[in-house]
């Protein structure tokens, strides 16, 4: 049986309070009333006095002030227990434990299942929402942190160690040129790793596009093509392009890393002599454009982490990138208000599928 709340009925809490005052005050003063007036039936056979009504009146004052603040007093609970938890759920956020969630109050209604919401409710579920963004922001700074220094542990201790053997000396022309070279890969690459980190840091921060023009995307496909040239050429790996005439209003920049990461990512897990397609058209208010490769592919168990921060599903590649770039394609089509899919199967090569609204949101 489904055990979530089937409907939800939204009341103000000074609402329910002065319903539930009303309420009490009058059962308190009918049952006061009641037991006065039964009492005095049994045990006073005398005359009713002017005298003897307003002594009626004042027990009945008397019974109702006892019931009503009795009532009231547990009814408070109401109110204060919730807070009192609240207050006590801050307390250990404020110590550091990101875990603790509130639970809310659930009544029955026959065979319906109903919350009362109001503002208690509303603010135990945005503490709840509060504290579940802590934990995860608090999990994926660790991870980060630990991510990082890993990443930029390699290549220091490679420059550090090359560096020391240069300064020792005694290595001819040839072996020096062949750590100098080694310090320059291992350079270049703590640079890009820099480099992702603070576009991943800014993505991080960034809620909208304010650089958005006009341009055509076929256009700009080719042109990133042409910048990978070194990449690929050295592959000789071959492109098959069915692109349509289309044009978008967005950010250029952005766009355009998303193209970079993708086909940079197609060449480097490709075979040589192999072949990528690439394809964009319109359809729906959309720009699909889809990028085909006949590399490795990526095992099933792997592909839901493929757009992890610093992930890398094939060892042999570390040394090429920082699995900071499909981290940083997926926040981008984020921001556009776009979609990302894939479909790959483990050594026949993987495509990519993107999707863009033409206009801005």
């Amino acid at each position: 049986m489904n055990d979530e709340p089937r409907s939800r009925i939204r009341m103000s809490l000074r609402l329910k309070i002065a319903f539930a005052s009303i309420i009490t005050l009058c059962s308190s003063c009918c049952f006061a009333c009641i037991l006065v007036v039964m009492g005095f039936y049994f045990l006073y056979d005398k005359p009713i006095t002017i005298a003897v009504a307003i002594v009626m009146c004042l027990i009945v004052c008397i019974f109702t002030m006892i019931f009503g603040g009795i009532s009231l007093w547990h009814e408070a609970l109401y109110v204060t227990n919730p807070i009192i938890r609240i207050s006590e759920g801050v307390k250990k956020v404020s110590d550091g434990d990101f875990s603790v969630q509130l639970q809310h109050w659930k009544r029955n209604m026959g065979k319906r299942k109903s919350t009362y919401t109001d503002e208690i409710d509303e603010l135990a579920n945005n503490f709840n929402k509060m504290a579940g963004e802590l934990n995860g922001m608090n999990y994926m700074r660790k991870d980060f942190m630990s991510n990082v220094s890993h990443e930029i542990k390699t290549p220091v201790a490679a420059i550090t160690g090359f560096s020391e053997m240069l300064l020792d000396g005694g290595l001819d022309e040839e072996e020096q040129k062949e750590y100098l070279t080694y310090l320059n890969q291992e350079s270049l690459r703590l640079s890009r790793l820099c480099d992702n980190m603070l576009q991943m840091s800014r993505l991080d921060n960034q809620i909208i596009m304010d650089k958005k023009q006009e341009f055509m995307v076929d256009e700009q496909l080719r042109r990133c093509i042409i910048s990978l040239r070194e990449k690929w050429y050295q592959k000789e790996i071959n492109f098959d392009l069915r692109l349509e005439k289309s044009s978008i209003i967005c950010d250029y920049d952005l766009l355009f890393q998303i193209w970079t990461n993708l086909i940079d990512n197609a060449i480097k897990y490709s075979e040589r002599e192999c072949t990528i397609w690439i394809t964009a058209n319109t359809e729906s208010d959309f720009l699909r454009v889809s990028i085909r490769d006949e590399g490795i592919g990526i095992p099933t168990e792997k592909q839901s982490k493929i757009y992890d921060e610093f992930y890398q599903c094939d060892e042999s590649h570390k040394k090429q990138g920082s699995g900071l770039g499909l981290a940083i394609v997926s926040r981008i089509i984020e921001l556009l208000n776009g979609s990302i899919s894939h479909y790959s199967d483990e050594g026949t090569g993987t495509e990519v599928t993107v999707m863009i609204p033409v206009k801005p949101v």
